[in-house]
Parts: structure tokens; C-alpha cells; sequence
């Protein structure tokens, strides 16, 4: 069977839906004791393979999808493109646990969509901290080579053209604020607090400085904020 999405506990409203994607049993438990033990998270189920995903997203609406990356049998970069073209009212963010940390591959997962990227090493107990960012807005890219992740993006992508800081005039200062603090990682809930804005005007905000800027997500909101000298890579 592709998909397993028993829920033995009745799920609280405001919990984060958590949908574990990952071919081996053993690690879907593992990562869902880690999980279980969280008051605010909830796992809803768990897909299998790459082509059970879609479907198990339509049905259980999770706020996160946890996906270990296997090419042959869970390849995150394909379920995050395959979910940003869908036209649900609210789709879930990539949470994309990969081993591999080469430059092609994390270049192709921030294109791919993903909202964030955890070594498949990494402690299982940072997982529910990056679930509950990106669940709030942020991105996490917790990976050594992220700095250079960010030069790649500025350097090759084929997919924006080059950005001029004269574009940064068609924001208004909030909107400004509000990219640069994007572009730092943080929630849009951690945002809000930070600049005193409730978060819905936070999201209000990021939806018309993309719209000014013809980004299409987050994740080009952050690149050009790069570009454009808004916000510089912290040294490595």
C-alpha cells in the first residue's frame, strides 16, 4: 500500500499537520516519536513514495511536508515543484532532509520550491523548531554550504533576470523591512512581533511587494533581496 494516514489522537485545530514522507518504516517511526512528543505538532500521516505524495496532500492538508530525499524513491525536489503548481488555497512547505550537501543539489532544491533543508544527519531534535518555522513563514537552510548557496542563486540562475537595485523603489518602507527580514530566515510571526504589525499585515505585505516585483514565492523574494544588495550572505 503507497500511503498510510492513520491518526489514533483527534487532532487540536491550531496544531501544525505534518505529513512524514520516507520509503523506510523505520525511519518514518523514528521521525514520528520525535514529532509525537510535541504538543503543537501533529503527524496526519505518511507517503511512501514520490506518487503518493500529491494525493496524500489533497487529503490530509498538512501545514509541512517532512521528506527525506531519495531520488529513486522520495525525491523532494520533485514533490516541491510538483505542489507549487498546485492551485490549492494553501500549500504545504517542503521540509527536505538530504545527505547529500553538493552545490548542484541544493541549488536544484531551493528552484524545486523547497521552504527548507536539514542534513539527513542532523539532530532529530532540531526538527521540530524547523517545522514550526516554516509552518509560520520562514525558511530554514541549515547546511555548511548555504552561504554558497546563495552565490550560486545570485551567479548562475537562468531563471531570474539580473536584479537592479532600483527596483527596491517600487516598495515602501514597511514592504522593505518586510523583505529584508524575509530574506534574514525569519517567520512571518517573528517578523511581526519584531516591527510591531500584526502577522496577517505582515502577509499582507509580502503579498504585494511580490506583486510589485513579479515574484512568484518566498523563495525569489529572498533571491532578490540578494541581488539587489537588501541583505549580503554572512561570511562562511
Amino acid at each position: 500500500m503507497g500511503v498510510s494516514h492513520t491518526v489514533t489522537n483527534e487532532i487540536e485545530a491550531d496544531c501544525i499537520r505534518v505529513l512524514i514522507c520516507d520509503p523506510h518504516h523505520l525511519t518514518r517511526m523514528g521521525l514520528a516519536s520525535v514529532l509525537e512528543r510535541e504538543p503543537d505538532i501533529a503527524v496526519v500521516g505518511e507517503a511512501l513514495h514520490t506518487r503518493d505524495v500529491e494525493g496524500a496532500v489533497q487529503r490530509l492538508r498538512p501545514h509541512v511536508a517532512l521528506v527525506s530525499h531519495d531520488p529513486d524513491a522520495m525525491d523532494g525536489i520533485a514533490i516541491a515543484k510538483v505542489l507549487r503548481r498546485t492551485a490549492w488555497s494553501t500549500t504545504p512547505g517542503v521540509l527536505m532532509l538530504s545527505s547529500r550537501t553538493d552545490d548542484e543539489e541544493l541549488l536544484c532544491a531551493l528552484r524545486g520550491g523547497i521552504r527548507g533543508l536539514l542534513p539527513g544527519n542532523c539532530d532529530p531534535m532540531s526538527l521540530p523548531a524547523a517545522i514550526r518555522d516554516i509552518a509560520g513563514g520562514a525558511m530554514v537552510l541549515k547546511s555548511p554550504s548555504a552561504v554558497q548557496l546563495i552565490r550560486l542563486l545570485l551567479n548562475r540562475s537562468p531563471e531570474m533576470a539580473p536584479a537592479t537595485s532600483s527596483q527596491l523603489s517600487l516598495l515602501t518602507g514597511r514592504e522593505r523591512d518586510v523583505l529584508a527580514l524575509v530574506a534574514n530566515g525569519h517567520s512571518n510571526l517573528m517578523i511581526a512581533k519584531m516591527l510591531s504589525l500584526s502577522e496577517a499585515t505582515v502577509k499582507s505585505h509580502l503579498y504585494h511587494l511580490c506583486q510589485k516585483l513579479g515574484l512568484r514565492d518566498r523563495t525569489q523574494a529572498v533571491i532578490l533581496a540578494y541581488e539587489t544588495g537588501l541583505v549580503r550572505p554572512s561570511a562562511a
